[in-house]
């Protein structure tokens, strides 16, 4: 039993770490959501002579991941095109397999005039991409309902959605997300507004990952030590067979 609880232990932590050490990495990238990760008693059962049918070994593993989706801070840019959802929803991106989404509001303007993220994607508005022609040099205001003015003139608004389960959004990438359950439809949601030159950061509480990083690796260097001691006493055994 005890091989089973080291060596699962050691497995789980090093998962653990892994995810830790993601968040960490990413705590400064806007529209990043934290990843958490799912526990689970897995054990094996048997029937041996004499012990009653009792569980022979139990020991915890990862079940699964979670994203914890809680609202980020805020930050002010002073970009023009970056945007910040306050409240519900998500941006919605044109991914090559179809709608991505995201929190991160960091926009800006490609060669085509067209609303962009970073990597190039196109923000999508009520009418598809949008497109911001900005030559002519007019101011573009953009309300909190998401209507984009250029001047005087309203040039598109920009699509918000948001999903009532959102179990089914899955990480594409560092700050995307991936509707998988095809069951779960966009919906518009109630409350939100959209705040011009800043965007959400990343939700990821530096100070307590640390704290479990600490903890996780102490927990990891516990279980080596104890696997490697039963490698030894393994090792003196199979010494003492031999006479």
């Amino acid at each position: 039993m005890s091989f089973y609880v080291t060596v699962a232990g050691k497995f789980v932590n090093e998962k653990k770490l892994d995810i830790i050490s993601n968040n960490i990495a990413n705590s400064l990238t806007a529209g990043y959501k934290a990843v958490k990760p799912v526990f689970s008693m897995v054990s094996t059962a048997g029937q041996a002579a004499g012990d009653g049918g009792q569980l022979k070994n139990a020991y915890v593993g990862i079940y699964d991941t979670f994203i914890d989706f809680s609202d980020a801070p805020i930050v002010d840019s002073g970009a023009t095109f970056d945007m910040a959802i306050v409240g519900d929803g998500y941006f919605v991106i044109q991914g090559k397999d179809g709608n991505l989404y995201t929190r991160n509001g960091q926009f800006t303007v490609d060669k085509s005039n067209r609303l962009v993220t970073m990597n190039g994607d196109p923000v999508q508005g009520s009418g598809g991409d949008i497109t911001i022609d900005t030559t002519d040099g007019k101011e573009v205001l953009i309300e909190t309902d998401g209507s984009i003015f250029l001047g005087k003139d309203l040039v598109d608004k920009v699509k918000i959605v948001d999903f009532k389960d959102k179990r089914g959004l899955k990480p594409v990438g560092k700050s995307l997300f991936a509707n998988e359950n095809k069951a779960e439809p966009e919906i518009v949601p109630d409350l939100y507004a959209i705040r011009q030159g800043a965007y959400e950061g990343s939700n990821v509480n530096i100070f307590r990952e640390m704290v479990e990083m600490i903890h996780t690796m102490r927990a990891f260097e516990c279980y080596t030590k104890v696997d490697q001691m039963f490698s030894d006493m393994n090792a003196k055994l199979v010494e003492l067979g031999k006479f």
